[in-house]
């Protein structure tokens, strides 16, 4: 696929994207996801929430589960695919 061609499918998508979904993540789990797609680790997000690595681990499984994605590159994309993070 050229980059043009490339180009006018992301901007086809954008365009026509559904309605944004709610999953019922809690305020935690979305300030969690958006450290994470701003590019955080677990140790790092844990010194900016001020939580444990256990405490991130543990609320990544519960938005893996309601996001139904395996791992944390699949939850950031569908959180940039629906639009969860402003």
């Amino acid at each position: 696929m050229t980059p043009e061609v490339a180009s006018r499918v992301v901007k086809l998508f954008r365009e026509h994207r559904p309605p944004d979904r709610s999953y019922e993540l809690t305020p935690h789990e979305l300030r969690l996801l958006k450290l994470l797609m701003e590019g955080h680790n677990y140790k790092t997000a844990a010194a900016n929430l001020g939580v444990t690595t256990h405490t991130i681990s543990f609320h990544l499984q519960k938005i893996y589960e309601k996001l139904h994605v395996h791992s944390k590159t699949e939850a950031v994309a569908k959180a940039l695919q629906d639009r969860l993070i402003k």
